[in-house]
C-alpha cells in the first residue's frame, strides 16, 4: 500500500571532512564519481595524495570477490583513526557550490529520505543490478556513504532562498581541484531555517539525475537493515534545477562484434541510414568504426536512447551485456574499430526525462549524464 506520508526530506548531518593539514590539498584528495572515471584520471587521482577518495569508492583487484571490499574499509578506519577525517560537531545541511567557468553547481547536501514507493523521489532511468550489488557491498563494508546522489526539483522557494543566503555568509570549507573548479561549502544549522526548508521541501518530489545504482543500493540495505535508523536515509545532493540550472548530456555506448555493415543490413526498414556524421543534429543517432560513420534517423517521438535498446540493439543482434558506456565521445571513439562500433547518442531532453520519472516509466540504464557532479570527497556520511 502506498505511503500517505511521504514526502521529500533532507535531514541535517554530521559530516565527515578531510583535515587541510593532514592532506596535500583539499582538492587532491576528491574524486570525480565511480562510474565517470576512466583509467587515464584514475592514475591521476591515485598519484595525486594517498587519500585521494578514489582508493575507497574504486575497490580494486576484482579476481577477491567480496574481500575487495575490505581493503577501503580499513583504509577509511585508518583514516579516521588518524585524524585525517574528522566528524563536523553538530548536525547541519550543507550547502556546496561548484563553479568552473560558467557552469556552477548549487544545491544542498543532507540525509535523503528513502522513498521506496517512488512517491516523492522519482527514478528516471533503468539500473544494472550488478552496479547496484556492487556499491551496496561497498556501502556495507565501509558503513559509510561516501558519494552523494544528485537530485534535482524545481521552483525550490524558501529552501532555495536559504540556500542563496547561506552563500553571502563565511565557508565552512574551500578547496579548488586540479581542472581548475572552485568548491566552496557553507553550514545552515539555525533550527528555525532547518524548519523552514523542511516544511518547504514536504511541498515537492525530486528526480534522480546521477546516482540511480546508488539509490538502488540505499534501498537495499534500507530492506536488509529495517531495525536501524541510519539505514532509512542516504547522502544526497538537491539541486534546484530553475534557480541553478543542470546540464543534461548524452553517454555514448561501444559495441563488441558490431560491425557498419550488420547497421547498414540490419537497422529496420523504416528508419534512414545515410553515410556520414551530421554533426550539431539532435534528432539522430550515429554509428562508427572508428574511420566511417553511418547516421540513423526515424520519426519516432521516444527518446533516441530508448529507440537504441529497444529497437536497433535487438534488430543488429547484440548482446546487452557486452556494451561499455563512456561519458565523452572521445573516449567511445577511442575504442572504436571494425568489429567494435561506438554509437554517439544525442541526450534526452528534460521534459522527456521528468515525463519518464512521473509515469514510473524507466529509460534505459546508463541514459542521461546530469552536470555538473558533485565532487567526491568534500563530505561524506557514516552510518
Amino acid at each position: 500500500m502506498p505511503d500517505a506520508r511521504a514526502v521529500l526530506r533532507l535531514d541535517p548531518l554530521r559530516a565527515w571532512r578531510f583535515v587541510a593539514g593532514k592532506v596535500s590539498a583539499l582538492g587532491a584528495v576528491t574524486s570525480p564519481p565511480y562510474d565517470v572515471l576512466e583509467p587515464a584520471i584514475v592514475r591521476r587521482l591515485t598519484d595525486s595524495d594517498l587519500h585521494n577518495m578514489v582508493r575507497l569508492i574504486l575497490p580494486r583487484d576484482p579476481d577477491l570477490g567480496p574481500a575487495r571490499y575490505d581493503e577501503p574499509a580499513q583504509r577509511l578506519a585508518g583514516w579516521q583513526r588518524d585524524g585525517v577525517v574528522v566528524q563536523d560537531e553538530r548536525p547541519a545541511l550543507y550547502v556546496y557550490e561548484q563553479r568552473l567557468g560558467n557552469a556552477v553547481l548549487c544545491g544542498l547536501v543532507g540525509s535523503l529520505r528513502l522513498d521506496p514507493t517512488r512517491q516523492v523521489v522519482l527514478p528516471h532511468e533503468d539500473v544494472m543490478p550488478h552496479w547496484v550489488d556492487d556499491r551496496l557491498r561497498l556501502m556495507e563494508a565501509t558503513d559509510a556513504d561516501l558519494e552523494p546522489i544528485l537530485l534535482a526539483y524545481a521552483d525550490g522557494g524558501a529552501a532555495s532562498d536559504a540556500v542563496d543566503a547561506a552563500r553571502s555568509g563565511e565557508p565552512w570549507l574551500e578547496a579548488e581541484t586540479y581542472n581548475g573548479a572552485e568548491h566552496t561549502i557553507w553550514r545552515i544549522d539555525d533550527p528555525a531555517v532547518l524548519a523552514t526548508i523542511e516544511a518547504e521541501l514536504a511541498k515537492h518530489e525530486a528526480v534522480i539525475a546521477d546516482g540511480h545504482h546508488r539509490y538502488a543500493a540505499y534501498l537495499e540495505r534500507q530492506l536488509r537493515e529495517p531495525y536501524r535508523p541510519s539505514a532509512d536515509v542516504g547522502l544526497a545532493m538537491l539541486v534546484d534545477y530553475v534557480r541553478h540550472p543542470l546540464t543534461l548530456d548524452p553517454i555514448h555506448r561501444v559495441v563488441p562484434g558490431l560491425d557498419l555493415a550488420t547497421v547498414q543490413s540490419r537497422t529496420p526498414s523504416d528508419w534512414q541510414v545515410r553515410p556520414g556524421r551530421a554533426e550539431g543534429d539532435p534528432d539522430r543517432i550515429s554509428v562508427t568504426d572508428g574511420s566511417s560513420w553511418l547516421t540513423l534517423h526515424t520519426t519516432s517521438p521516444a527518446p533516441w536512447v530508448t529507440l537504441l535498446h529497444d529497437v536497433l540493439l535487438p534488430a543488429w543482434g547484440v548482446v546487452e551485456d557486452d556494451i561499455t558506456f563512456h561519458h565523452t565521445l572521445a573516449d567511445a571513439l577511442a575504442l572504436a574499430g571494425p568489429q567494435q562500433a561506438a554509437v554517439e547518442l544525442t541526450a534526452p531532453r528534460m521534459d522527456q526525462v521528468l515525463r519518464s520519472a512521473a509515469l514510473g516509466v524507466a529509460l534505459p540504464q546508463k541514459a542521461t549524464s546530469f552536470g555538473p557532479k558533485p565532487r567526491v570527497g568534500l563530505l561524506f556520511r557514516t552510518l
